[in-house]
């Protein structure tokens, strides 16, 4: 089929196959679908609009739980794309006369057996292992997992916890394997204060590839992923992002590739001082106390210390001061939040010996399964809160390829008056790489002879500026 514009797809086929009887194709009843991936998400979904003449809801009949599959084909790339769901409600239902529309809520079909599964399977071990066996036997999926193993092992009670759940306990305990940690005296007056350093987080998402699991800094990193299969994560998690998509002023040709223009570009909020400080992005104190030595001890966390050892998308070289407006501090420096923790590396330790892993406690054999939670806690509120220094929403043509947990490179226009912006067209702390946190494909096969196929991103990243430029922010 022959696209004559950027936005232009082909509505293969939209099949219902109910609970008995034959599938059918409503292809003829959808008039929008919109398709939605979110790296914080654990599965997928979407929402399709139907223009029902036929009584489709009741002679079917759509009782929830019926196999949805949609087949479209796009000017972006000669495959077939193809979305496989389940129905999970109906919504906004109106009828006059002899028609009615509504809308049909679509949900990956695990999310609907996670609902009265639990975690069954060994809790020890790797969280990317552990969850790879749940995925197979809890959620009883075929779909394949991504990702790379945690720094650390683990050993857990999931208790009455649903898989999902579990998992996103198992993302926020995970330590990136390349992150680098070192203790030592702050300088503090108090003594038994030290500064601890570090990267934590993972995120655990599906998209139309399968499930992935992450470290932040492995989705950030410029190193080539280690994955095996390249095939199946096309230009994500450390390779390189897709070609760039460029903001282009109206009315002009010049002669561009219009399928990686931006329409529309929004900015969220970027600075928020008392979020900042109240979730202690940029330093917190940690307490930690063991109960079963009664090991007491208080570590301050700052993240401009760990800042250099971190992957970054953006120029910005170094962490941005910020000033308190009193003269000669920086809030950088100040914890803002205070947390304590309490600590015991002996759970699952039965041998005679120390089960501590400090090397100050000098055990000659300490447990694999120690608590963590000093290589962690603050480290992932940071990295978490950080990835949201800049977040955008771009409206693209429409392309399919396009998952959460991909990056992407923008080339937003400078908004300065012309006779300034002559020797820089952009904006270089705006443009750049980002992440991108959620992707909605919305297809319209009402709009025009071959519909309308629109993609909206919303980005987010750690530093503002573009790559080998220096950016204004770390001045």
């Amino acid at each position: 089929m022959e696209f004559n514009s950027s936005t232009d797809f082909s509505l293969e086929s939209f099949l219902i196959t109910p609970h008995i009887g034959k599938t059918i194709d409503a292809k003829g009843l959808l008039a929008e679908i919109e398709y939605c991936e979110n790296i914080t998400s654990p599965f997928v979904m979407a929402t399709a609009s139907m223009v029902d003449s036929v009584g489709l809801i009741n002679n079917l009949p759509i009782k929830g739980g019926e196999k949805v599959e949609l087949r479209v084909r796009t000017n972006i790339s000669e495959e077939i794309f193809s979305y496989k769901m389940i129905i999970w409600t109906v919504q906004n239902r109106f009828a006059e006369q002899k028609k009615q529309t509504y809308t049909l809520g679509l949900i990956s079909p695990e999310a609907i057996t996670n609902e009265h599964s639990l975690v069954t399977v060994e809790t020890t071990g790797n969280p990317y292992s552990i969850i790879g066996k749940s995925l197979k036997t809890d959620l009883q999926t075929d779909k394949e997992l991504f990702g790379e193993n945690s720094l650390f092992e683990v050993q857990l009670l999931p208790g009455l916890k649903k898989p999902f759940e579990f998992y996103t306990t198992l993302s926020i305990k995970s330590v990136s394997p390349q992150a680098k940690f070192q203790t030592s005296e702050s300088g503090n007056t108090n003594k038994s204060e030290e500064e601890v350093k570090g990267s934590g987080g993972f995120f655990f998402w599906e998209t139309r590839r399968g499930y992935n699991f992450y470290a932040v800094d492995s989705l950030l990193a410029d190193e080539k992923s280690p994955l095996k299969s390249k095939k199946l994560i096309s230009k994500a998690w450390g390779s390189e992002p897709y070609q760039a998509y460029t903001e282009r002023v109206g009315n002009t040709d010049d002669g561009a590739d219009d399928r990686f223009t931006i329409k529309r570009s929004i900015f969220g909020s970027e600075i928020n001082l008392l979020n900042t400080l109240r979730k202690g992005k940029v330093a917190s104190k940690v307490v930690f106390f063991n109960h079963s030595t009664g090991q007491y001890s208080e570590y301050v966390y700052k993240l401009k210390k760990s800042y250099d050892n971190m992957s970054h998308l953006g120029g910005q070289a170094i962490l941005s001061k910020i000033p308190s407006g009193i003269p000669g501090k920086d809030l950088t420096d100040l914890p803002s939040r205070n947390l304590s923790v309490m600590i015991d590396h002996e759970t699952w330790f039965n041998e005679p010996g120390i089960a501590s892993p400090e090397p100050e406690d000098g055990s000659d054999n300490p447990t694999k399964f120690a608590d963590w939670q000093k290589y962690y806690t603050v480290q992932a509120i940071a990295r978490y809160q950080l990835l949201q220094n800049q977040s955008c929403t771009i409206v693209i043509p429409g392309n399919a390829e396009i998952c959460a947990g991909d990056r992407i490179n923008i080339r937003l226009i400078s908004k300065l008056p012309d006779e300034l912006a002559k020797d820089e067209p952009y904006d270089l702390e705006s443009s750049g790489e980002y992440l991108i946190q959620e992707v909605t494909h919305s297809y319209d096969p009402t709009m025009g002879n071959n519909g309308r196929f629109l993609t909206t991103l919303r980005l987010m990243r750690d530093s503002y500026g573009m790559k080998g430029k220096a950016s204004v922010h770390s001045t």
